[in-house]
């Protein structure tokens, strides 16, 4: 279960790119839960057409790999405090390896995809009256759409550069960069076992790291309500890894 409780959204716009089903689901109940107005997107042109329960949020169709898509639903956006970052990476089957190329390379640079919807929102963003300014939480879908252009590893490492370079660069904006991922599924010998305590956090690097025993689409749901919350008002350019 997700501690949708423990936080109060009341008043916050919220758009969940993505949240139509999964992860994205979780995030979006989680906030609308919590008071928030929450917007879903999806591919698809209706609603009615997913099998999940969408009634308690707007929907809006988007597609990431069209620069005229994300253009629409930016102009569809007049206030937004938060958004989450949930779609994944889905490419129209047998598309021609040309085209799959280029928008792979215009990912890469930003053209497309998640991080040029973001770069788009970024404005109205900044306008967010919220306590730490608007938020921006990425998840793991955003690792799926770097990884059309590179190794699993490679897009990980990306992710987290990317975040750590937007929440400095953003902070004179007043939006904060964030983001969530999964930790690598890897068994450790007894002896080598991580000693922090269940439900504790540790840091490493540059990202922080949570220890729960919790199911992690719950465990990705709660933290992305903590860093969209005012507890994580100072908080930016940081990759909360959950395992």
């Amino acid at each position: 279960m997700t501690t949708s409780g423990s936080y109060d959204f009341t008043g916050y716009q919220v758009l969940v790119v993505g949240g139509t089903r999964g992860e994205g689901h979780t995030i979006a109940s989680s906030f609308a839960a919590s008071g928030a107005s929450v917007t879903v997107t999806g591919t698809m042109m209706l609603r009615s057409l997913y099998d999940s329960d969408l009634s308690a949020f707007d929907y809006e169709s988007v597609n990431l790999a069209r620069q005229d898509s994300i253009d629409n639903l930016v102009g569809l956006v007049d206030h937004i405090d938060v958004l989450v970052l949930a779609a994944s990476c889905h490419l129209p089957f047998g598309l021609p390896a040309g085209e799959q190329a280029f928008i792979a390379e215009a990912v890469r640079s930003g053209l497309l995809g998640p991080t040029f919807l973001t770069t788009r929102l970024r404005l109205k963003l900044s306008k967010s009256p919220a306590l730490g300014g608007g938020c921006v939480v990425n998840t793991g879908a955003v690792r799926a759409w770097l990884e059309l252009s590179s190794t699993p590893e490679a897009a990980h490492a990306q992710l987290v550069d990317t975040t750590a370079r937007a929440g400095e660069q953003w902070a004179g904006l007043g939006v904060r960069v964030n983001s969530v991922t999964q930790a690598p599924r890897t068994v450790l010998p007894r002896q080598y076992a991580p000693s922090a305590p269940v439900g504790g956090s540790r840091v490493a690097g540059g990202t922080l790291v949570r220890t729960q025993q919790q199911r992690v689409g719950d465990a990705v749901a709660d933290a992305a309500l903590f860093l969209a919350s005012s507890a994580a008002s100072r908080i930016t350019g940081h990759t909360l890894r959950i395992g």
